[in-house]
């Protein structure tokens, strides 16, 4: 049986979202968040979270199945169970990553950091990173009240990504903020 559990993960970390059911056994299928797609499987325990409902669940066995990957959760053997889950969203404790070396960072720690360009003007706050092929991008709310646009920013460490302070929060860019 799996365990429904009143526990919340510590840091809630999301790292996935659960798919449709996978055949009458109750797999199911699972998409991953990582850089690499198949480290999902490195952070445990993970829970469910669907509807404001937490279930800790564990994995028996999974396979990489076309671009993502199905698994089968520890005590269902039902679809009619599994699909249940659909939808969820799969977190995992933030203590569940590895630690990092000094001056290292994940992506999600970068959220709420204040970013002010090499001539030391306030750009904005962080609000979110996309991947692209060829790079990332930073996403940035816009310190103007008259705008509603955000800024964006090519993720290119050293030509303009400056310097990432992870004491103070905040990131150093050469931009030139466009009015």
């Amino acid at each position: 049986m799996i365990n429904i559990s009143t526990n919340v993960p510590e840091k809630p970390l999301l790292i996935g979202k659960v798919g449709k059911s996978y055949g009458i056994l109750g797999w199911i299928n699972i998409f991953s968040f990582t850089e690499k797609q198949e480290k999902i499987f490195n952070y445990l325990p993970w829970f469910f979270l669907k509807e404001k409902k937490w279930t800790s669940i564990q994995i028996t066995n999974w396979k990489k199945h076309k671009n993502n990957f199905i698994i089968h959760v520890k005590g269902i053997s039902d679809r009619s169970i599994i699909s249940q889950f659909t939808n969820s969203d799969i977190i995992i404790s933030k203590s569940s990553l590895p630690l990092l070396k000094k001056d290292n960072y994940y992506w999600n720690d970068l959220i709420n950091y204040k970013v002010f360009n090499v001539n030391q003007r306030y750009l904005g706050t962080v609000i979110d990173l996309i991947r692209t092929k060829n790079n990332d991008i930073l996403v940035l709310k816009n310190k103007l009240k008259t705008s509603e646009k955000s800024i964006l920013i090519p993720f290119i460490e050293k030509i303009i990504i400056k310097n990432v302070n992870t004491n103070n929060k905040f990131m150093l860019v050469q931009w030139n903020e466009i009015i």
